[in-house]
């Protein structure tokens, strides 16, 4: 199966088979973030390598529209697996990483954290970005 991925203004992905047929996934949130640290991080707080059972985990919490995605292949389930490891992942962070910048977001607060838990995670680290750059203007311009 041949896949493609299209990104849009939503914070979502929509994965694309050679039928045309689709499956949009939403980018992560801080609310998602203890889930997959537990399928990620397991007990010990390290990486381990996540199981199908995870994969499937993931992929189900991630997905805009229920389906049920047993009904593909484990090499189909690797394949879109890949592409949201890729698209939308690759901003995931541990709860506690996510709580400290928050912290630091919100000027030493986590009265907002409710709110925070919302943001979706691409939006999250450009939040942070820019709270760094503002940060070192600050630190450089006394």
């Amino acid at each position: 199966m041949t896949l493609s991925v299209k990104r849009n203004s939503d914070y979502t992905i929509t994965v694309i088979d050679s039928k045309l047929r689709e499956l949009h996934f939403r980018d992560i949130k801080g609310a998602d973030l203890e889930f997959l640290d537990f399928i990620m991080k397991g007990d010990n707080d390290q990486p381990k390598e996540v199981d199908v059972d995870g994969i499937i985990s993931i992929l189900s919490r991630l997905c805009v529209r229920k389906f049920d995605l047993r009904n593909l292949t484990y090499r189909d389930i690797a394949k879109v697996f890949e592409i949201v490891k890729e698209n939308i992942l690759c901003n995931y962070m541990t709860k506690h990483e996510w709580l400290r910048r928050c912290f630091g977001i919100q000027n030493g607060s986590f009265s907002g954290l409710s709110d925070m838990e919302e943001v979706p995670m691409s939006k999250f680290v450009v939040m942070v970005q820019i709270h760094q750059q503002a940060l070192e203007a600050i630190n450089n311009n006394p």
